[in-house]
Order: C-alpha cells, then sequence, then structure tokens
C-alpha cells in the first residue's frame, strides 16, 4: 500500500472519529479547571455528529455547572430519545431530574428519582435520590431511605455524606459526628461535608475541631446543587471565632 493510500485512511480514521476527539480534549480541558475551553471541545464534539451518549452526557453536565439549564435539558432529553442501555438511560434522568431541580422544578424531579429508585437498587441512584430527599425536607422518610443505602454501600461517599447530614438535620449530633468522620477521612471535594462536621462539632462543643474543619470548608468549592453559600461559611467562622470551648463537667 502506498504512503498516499495509508495517509488518506489515517485521515479518514481520524474524521470520522473527530466527536471522540473533541470531546477527550473537552474532559482533558475540563479535569484542568478551563471551562470555557472544555465547553468549546464539547460543542465542537456535539455539532460533529456521532456524538456518543456518554460524551453527550459529560457535555450535559458541564452545561449545567457553567448554568446553561436549557441547554443541558435538551442534551439529557436527547440521550433518552437516541440511548439504548439501561445505564446511560439511567445517568441521563439523573442528571436531568438535577436540571429540573435546578430550574425549580422540585415535583418533577423527584418523581424522576422515585422512578429510578423503584427500578434499580444502585450506588448512583441511592446517592442522588438521598440527598434530594434530605434537601426536600422529609427527614425521616429520607433517614429511613438514607440506612437503607448505607447497608447496600457503605463505602461509598455520596451515601455516607447523606446519612451524616441526615442525622445532623434531625439533631442526632453524636450520630452525625461519627458518620462525619468516617466522610472526611475519605477527603470530600466540596465544601458541605466540612461546614456541616464543623455545625456538628460546634453544637457539640467541640469547638476548635469545628474550626479545623471549617478552615477546610473555605478551600473547597460548593456542590452543584447545595443548601449553602458562602455567606454561611463566612457566617459560621464568625460565629467559631468568638465562641469559647465548651468544658464539661463530670456528673459526680
Amino acid at each position: 500500500m502506498g504512503v498516499a493510500a495509508i495517509v488518506a485512511i489515517l485521515g479518514y480514521f481520524i474524521y470520522a472519529n473527530r466527536s471522540g476527539f473533541y470531546a477527550q480534549r473537552g474532559n482533558l480541558a475540563y479535569m484542568k479547571g478551563d471551562r470555557e475551553k472544555a465547553l468549546i471541545w464539547m460543542e465542537k464534539a456535539y455539532v460533529s455528529k456521532a456524538f456518543l451518549p456518554k460524551h453527550q452526557i459529560g457535555y450535559g453536565y458541564l452545561l449545567m455547572k457553567t448554568g446553561d439549564l436549557s441547554k443541558a435539558e435538551q442534551m439529557f432529553d436527547e440521550v433518552l430519545q437516541s440511548a439504548k442501555t439501561t445505564e446511560i438511560r439511567m445517568q441521563a434522568k439523573l442528571n436531568l431530574a438535577t436540571v429540573y431541580w435546578l430550574q425549580g422544578k422540585r415535583d418533577e424531579a423527584l418523581q424522576i428519582l422515585q422512578e429510578q429508585a423503584n427500578e434499580v437498587n444502585n450506588t448512583l441512584v441511592f446517592g442522588n435520590y438521598g440527598y434530594f430527599q434530605i434537601l426536600h425536607g422529609d427527614l425521616e422518610a429520607a433517614l429511613a431511605y438514607n440506612l437503607e443505602a448505607y447497608s447496600y454501600n457503605d463505602s461509598d461517599l455520596t451515601i455516607m455524606d447523606n446519612l451524616a447530614q441526615n442525622y445532623y438535620m434531625l439533631g442526632r449530633l453524636e450520630e452525625a459526628a461519627e458518620m462525619y468522620a468516617k466522610v472526611v477521612a475519605k477527603t470530600p471535594k466540596h465544601a458541605e461535608s466540612y461546614y456541616f462536621y464543623a455545625q456538628t462539632l460546634q453544637k457539640l462543643g467541640r469547638t476548635q475541631e469545628a474550626r479545623e474543619q471549617l478552615e477546610t470548608a473555605k478551600e473547597k468549592e460548593l456542590a452543584l446543587v447545595t443548601p449553602l453559600s458562602k455567606e454561611d461559611i463566612r457566617a459560621l467562622e464568625s460565629q467559631l471565632s468568638k465562641a469559647e470551648p465548651i468544658t464539661l463537667l463530670p456528673l459526680r
């Protein structure tokens, strides 16, 4: 085979697979923290056709992170219309539920998640639905589900974090502190884990430990769906800076 023929075949192969190449470049840019460049590459992948559903889900997630909820919803809807595998459809539905929640359509989001929970026992579903139930505010029902999730997978960070936050919200502080100690040992990447652990420790009178956890919270970014703001973190920091450690006296 001549050199020209080989070059032509390689060129066609690259052209035919350009969508995957662009998506890979987009993922690399996102990993480096360059969301603007990641969006450019993922859009090139999307318009080049032959866009794999798994890459389209990644593009939709990136659009959520940058606030383009309408286009993110479009991505997940398209995946649900074309995807054949159960795994990909599940991922698209979970992400679509997140879009709905961010759009304020919380009943629709919870309905999707509940349908998924009824269909399959899966760590990803347990983690998502358990968290959104806490945010919805039905804490006793959420606790029953999160305990079920924990019995299903007691080493998953999201499931552990959900259970810890659920305990905290219910005022079960000792159980929350015990679970949060396991959570932070896994070095979660978002601020919420450290913030709520700090809140738990503060209420238990462990002020210095609370300050240490809050220092870590200040260094982390907030999750995409969160009940917190940076102002909440600063407010707790102000409280802790003025607080004195509580000395527990012996009972006798």
